[in-house]
């Protein structure tokens, strides 16, 4: 017994001498010979497990990267997968698989250079690689290039006649190109080869789809059924046909048997999220993740598209909640720090959220979504080109997104730019007809290119009673009318208007024209007739500048009054009261007046801006400057004094970065007020930044089209920005214009000066 004891531990001993004594060399190969033994009996996790330690003791072992890869893309972590197969083909660019797979990702993912690269390294060793080839096809027809796609297609099948998925390829190509029955046979060949691919079924059924050959579909689908009746996949197809013939309840049923076949995976239940919420049934998406969260608990994902949907939804604590949650245990997760960033924009932290999309647009350039949200905070803080210049990225990135197009189109509409609105409001709603958004903007546009007829006939395929109710769509469709004359029909739809939004002073300016005309005495009648129901700051604006027409000037200064009264963030109250009691000389007598109203109240924002107002008709600049500057020690978000403090700064050739900053915070808190608009243009223009100048001056036109001084601002700016013909002919029509304003004699002095160069 002894002596067996002895044996075996000299054994032992000489194993664990061995072991010891192997080279890193050695261990690295037995941990990869093991990683193979595991795959062939189809034990990954412990295979991932030996090829990591092979890696371990040898970062360029390319051989051990490109099995870690395979296995991490079957195992679902593609961005893992593609970063190992990514490292073994820079390690071993003789293995042609790996690069295959790595331009594959680059292509799925859109990036078209990256792809061809990757290929024509894989060609350029093996010329003759099928795969590679037959990818270059793929990529050619994704940019169109038919013949090429079908060269390089036919010649993989040349080298691989047997591959099935080549014929597939060759289909599509085919189907391009219009060659149907062509294409038919090929997709019928990769089924032929391959007759337990569901995948070539699949394509077969897509293309009988967009034939809308019904038969065949039908057809097919018998033969799909019972071959596959335990694929999910099966049902999620069906999902989709019954979606495509808005047979809802059907989709919805197939969704739910193809995630009862497959629990475990998410993407499926989201998918049928998604579906809820294309049929804004979001009560019951969130109803159902909170269910798919009780079945898989804790799962990101799913969490993090119901705090998006909670927050979509108006329910923002509850969203707030799940955000917190995740990023206090995974802090640099990317779709919750997407929703903190917009609950900072709720919050009007607008530069904290422009930061995080910073961040994410470098970490996730791939990502359309903080690209979209970025330019929706450019939007909101009034900067249309940088908004512009970044849904365009986000559309490069996804251009199958109807909401980036929308959003496009209305950076487009509000730069005065109605083909481009039109184009891609066109595409939003090609892509997703439901996309009322999208409609609205697209009859906008039409209004603004003076295509009113067109305008009219989309808003009269619109349901009747959705545009009733539908302000937008209204007052679109009125200035349309407005164009063809119809005036009868123009008075009937801003009545409609007004009769759902009291409040909107631009309907009450459109039908009081329409129905006084040049008769102030009814003009002034109607308007304080709807004033005795329906009190707005903007309406008695309407009201005061009516009696200024009439030069009943008290009249009109209670007006201004009670504008600012109602709404005292709104310059516009202050601005108007100044310059009728600066044209009476009365300025010197409100002076004082606000000056004892401040002995007693001095900390009345009213009074500081009645005063502030007060003296700067008065130019006295300083003492102005200083007034508003108290107005923000003791409110620093009001807008008012923010954005005549800026007109003051850059007036007296100041910091126009502080300028720029008081200008944009006015922006934030009132968006569409046009003197907001127009001064932060002027900051612009002054900045020499006379892209942005002219959105804003177009923004400030739009709010208030026969304003001269607006037509005036937005002319310099034309002219400083190159386009000189456009300048002079809009120059032309303000300095024409019989309204009076404080820069007529600097606006035809200019005209003049223009004209004679």
């Amino acid at each position: 017994m002894k002596c067996y004891r002895l044996v075996t531990g000299l054994l032992l001993a000489s194993l664990f001498c061995l072991s010891a004594c192997s080279t890193p060399e050695e261990k690295k190969e037995k941990h990869y010979l093991r990683a193979l033994e595991y795959i062939k009996i189809a034990d990954e996790k412990a295979a991932i497990l030996e090829l990591k330690n092979a890696i371990q003791l040898d970062a360029k072992f390319a051989n051990a990267r490109y099995q870690l890869g395979l296995l991490l893309l079957k195992n679902g972590n593609p961005q893992a997968a593609f970063a190992e197969l990514q490292r073994a083909f820079s390690l071993d660019p003789k293995n042609a698989d790996a690069g295959v797979k790595v331009a594959e990702f680059f292509l799925l993912s859109k990036s078209k250079e990256e792809s061809r690269s990757y290929i024509e390294q894989v060609i350029g060793v093996n010329p003759d690689y099928p795969e590679a080839v037959a990818l270059l096809a793929n990529l050619e027809l994704t940019e169109g290039n038919f013949q090429k796609a079908e060269e390089y297609i036919d010649k993989a099948i040349r080298i691989s006649p047997s591959n099935d998925k080549f014929y597939s390829i060759r289909g599509r190509i085919l189907s391009a190109q219009d060659r149907w029955t062509e294409g038919e046979q090929a997709f019928r060949k990769a089924i032929e080869l391959n007759p337990e691919a569901f995948a070539h079924y699949s394509t077969l059924l897509m293309y009988y789809e967009q034939r809308r050959d019904e038969a065949a579909t039908g057809r097919l689908l018998d033969i799909m059924t019972p071959k596959f009746p335990n694929d999910p996949q099966l049902h999620l197809l069906y999902a989709g046909l019954y979606q495509k013939r808005s047979e809802w309840e059907k989709a919805e049923q197939a969704y739910l048997k193809a995630i009862e076949m497959k629990k475990e995976a998410v993407s499926y239940r989201l998918m049928l999220v998604d579906f809820y919420k294309t049929q804004r049934q979001y009560e019951k998406a969130e109803e159902y993740l909170k269910k798919a969260l009780a079945d898989l608990p804790n799962d990101i994902q799913l969490l993090t598209v119901l705090a998006e949907l909670q927050f979509d939804i108006g329910k923002l604590q509850e969203a707030q909640d799940i955000t917190e949650a995740i990023l206090k245990t995974n802090p640099a997760n990317a779709a919750a720090s997407l929703l903190k960033a917009r609950f900072l924009i709720k919050e009007g932290k607008n530069d904290g959220a422009i930061e995080i999309f910073t961040r994410l647009t470098a970490d996730y350039p791939k990502w359309s979504d903080p690209f979209y949200y970025a330019a929706l905070t450019h939007l909101r803080l009034g900067n249309f080109e940088l908004a512009q210049k970044t849904i365009e990225t986000a559309i490069q990135i996804t251009p199958d997104n109807d909401r980036s197009h929308t959003l496009s189109a209305q950076i487009n509409l509000l730069r005065g730019n109605g083909i481009e609105a039109s184009k891609e409001a066109a595409t939003a709603l090609k892509i997703n007809k439901r996309n009322f958004t999208a409609a609205k903007i697209l009859v906008q546009a039409m209004v603004l290119q003076k295509a009113f007829d067109k305008a009219i006939q989309l808003v009269e395929s619109i349901d009747k009673k959705i545009v009733e109710q539908d302000i937008d769509l209204l007052g679109a469709v009125g200035m349309a009318y407005l164009g063809k004359n119809n005036k009868e029909a123009a008075t009937a739809t801003f009545a409609q208007l007004l009769k759902i939004a009291p409040d909107n002073s631009k309907a009450l300016s459109v039908l009081t024209a329409l129905t006084a005309g040049n008769d102030l005495d009814q003009a002034i009648a109607l308007i304080t007739k709807h004033i005795s129901t329906n009190e707005a700051g903007s309406h008695y604006i309407l009201l005061g500048d009516l009696y200024l027409k009439k030069q009943q000037n008290d009249m009109a200064l209670q007006a201004f009054e009670k504008a600012q009264e109602l709404n005292p963030a709104d310059p516009q109250g202050y601005i108007y009261r100044a310059r009728l009691l600066h044209h009476l000389g009365k300025a010197e007598e409100s002076i004082a007046q606000y000056n004892e109203l401040l002995t007693s109240q001095p900390q009345s924002i009213a009074a500081l801006m009645g005063l502030a107002t007060a003296l700067e008709s008065q130019d006295k600049t300083a003492e102005a400057i200083a007034a508003y500057k108290k107005i923000l020690d003791l409110k620093p978000d009001f807008p008012a004094a923010a954005n005549n403090l800026a007109w003051l700064i850059v007036s007296q050739e100041g910091d126009l970065g502080e300028a720029l900053r008081l200008a944009m915070q006015a922006k934030q808190a009132l968006p569409d007020q046009p003197n907001i608009a127009d001064t932060l243009g002027w900051v612009h223009y002054k900045r020499q930044s006379y892209n942005l100048a002219i959105s804003q001056f177009s923004h400030a036109l739009a709010g208030r089209p026969n304003d001269p001084t607006f037509g005036f601002h937005l002319a310099l700016a034309r002219y400083a920005n190159g386009e000189k013909t456009e300048a002079i002919a809009l120059l032309q029509e303000v300095v024409a214009g019989e309204k009076q304003f404080n820069e007529r004699d600097e606006a035809q002095a200019t005209l003049q000066k223009w004209q004679s160069l």
